[in-house]
């Protein structure tokens, strides 16, 4: 092999040349151990996981992952206990206190943009309504899809505890297993009901807490399958293998019926956004229709008659379209 183009340079340049192509190695060594840190962190399917992953002890973890859980057997009640159980569930990173600060900032701005065309009391009335009613409602709409995630979840993880029942592995070591494989909520979950156990707490009993904490029906079927079989004995594989069928069959069931209600959904939102629609269609294209008008003292009596009358339209035709089984 020759290297007679080397013959023409300066040996300065060549100690350059070196310099620069170890500095391009350097740089895409570099750059992949970044994407392979990244990968890794990715590999942490749930956030239970990337905690320990990062080096956080034991405690801080589940601090983090039950903020706003009751402690011990108290249960707070009235307005601030529901909005605590509804963080619970939602497994959001804040409690009630972000949650009433960010209610009474929004209320404040809704009151701004609409006194400046209603009157200072309707004005209130919205801002109280939606500052309060709508963050609780977004909070409530994240638990229920986080409910739902974690019911798609379950068979599958029931699945893999089975399997690794049925050669040999103990409890605990397939619901590390689950724990460590299966992304949020599950993982978390069964994460910490894995802690619990390895904790020296009964099985029924750690299963009951996982079922109240997550509040939903599959949860406490299957809180009430782990107690009975732990209390009369039995193959516990074969038990979890049934119920993952059972959760999976209903979730089917669900689907089919969400399938074929999806008309009488569709005419119940039709039918509750047409006032609206005809008010928007009349008010921008003769708003005098409204304005001439407002100033008249029976339009906001009728106007507050038709929006609740409106709302309860909603609320039967949502009754009327969704069916729990």
């Amino acid at each position: 092999m020759s290297f007679a183009f080397l013959d023409g340079l300066h040996q300065s340049e060549v100690v350059l040349y070196l310099m620069i192509l170890l500095g391009g190695l350097m740089t895409f060594e570099g750059v992949r151990q970044v994407i392979n840190g990244e990968a890794g962190a990715a590999r942490s399917r749930n956030r239970r996981m990337r905690m320990i992953a990062r080096g956080l002890d034991e405690e801080r973890i589940v601090e983090a992952l039950l903020r706003n859980q009751p402690r011990g057997d108290k249960r707070a009640r009235g307005p601030v206990g529901g909005l605590r159980r509804s963080l619970a569930r939602a497994n959001l990173p804040f409690g009630p206190g972000a949650v009433l600060a960010i209610s009474a900032a929004l209320a404040c701005g809704i009151f701004f943009i609409a006194s400046t065309w209603t009157p200072a009391p309707a004005a209130m009335s919205l801002a109280l309504g939606l500052g309060l009613g709508l963050p609780y409602a977004i909070i409530d709409r994240i638990a229920i899809a986080r409910q739902a995630k974690l019911s798609q979840q379950l068979p599958d993880a029931l699945d893999m505890m089975a399997r690794g029942l049925r050669i040999g592995h103990p409890l605990n070591v397939t619901l590390r297993r689950v724990a460590r494989d299966m992304p949020d909520p599950v993982g978390s979950e069964f994460g910490l009901l894995e802690d619990r156990i390895r904790h020296g707490v009964d099985l029924a009993t750690a299963f009951r807490e996982f079922a109240e904490r997550v509040d939903s029906e599959d949860a406490h079927y299957l809180s009430v399958c782990v107690g009975i079989q732990h209390g009369t004995g039995g193959n516990l594989a074969r038990v979890l293998t049934v119920l993952s069928r059972v959760i999976r069959d209903r979730l089917n069931m669900r689907k089919k019926i969400r399938a074929i209600s999806s008309e009488g959904r569709l005419s119940g939102l039709i039918l509750t956004m047409m006032p609206f629609l005809i008010f928007g269609t009349i008010y921008s294209s003769t708003p005098s229709f409204f304005l001439d008008v407002k100033d008249h003292p029976v339009f906001l009596p009728v106007a507050a008659i038709v929006l609740g009358l409106t709302a309860l339209q909603a609320v039967i035709l949502n009754r009327l379209t969704n069916f729990d089984f």
